[in-house]
């Protein structure tokens, strides 16, 4: 059997220990492949005061979150390819849709986020990715 090729990683992240977690396999796989990654964060809805210079695809330029600095400063100090993105929208969905439309081999998200909702395994984000993906998901407890 031939071992997959995984060289496009997805990590959503909402700044919760979980999704850190998620990170830190993120980037031991990233390491073990040779794979680049990309970090996703979604925002549901943007304040004013968050001020959005652009809205494209889903996509919005508003003020980094602190944990999305900490992921790629971690990524550069591994020697490991990374961008960030934030996007708009349903937290589930947008990760979906981006990992279909960006080449993504793998998707790595915490079991649990920050949602106000939990699911009584996992979170309702991580369910909806591992119920709708095409693409493969680890998800990390």
């Amino acid at each position: 059997m031939e071992r997959q090729q995984i060289k496009k990683i997805l990590v959503p992240l909402d700044g919760s220990k979980n999704s850190s977690r998620g990170l830190d396999k993120a980037i031991y796989l990233a390491k073990e492949h040779e794979a680049s990654l990309t970090f996703v964060h979604v925002v549901h809805h943007v304040p004013k005061k968050e001020g959005i210079v652009t809205k494209e695809k889903g996509m919005i330029q508003s003020d980094i979150p602190t944990f999305m600095l900490k992921a790629e400063m971690l990524a550069k100090k591994n020697d490991i390819a990374s961008n960030g993105r934030v996007l708009l929208g349903d937290a589930g969905h947008e990760i979906v849709e981006y990992a279909n439309t960006h080449d993504i081999d793998l998707i790595v998200v915490g079991a649990r986020g920050l949602s106000t909702f939990k699911k009584i395994f996992l979170g309702s984000v991580s369910n909806y990715v591992m119920q709708k993906s095409k693409i493969a998901v680890m998800i990390v407890k």
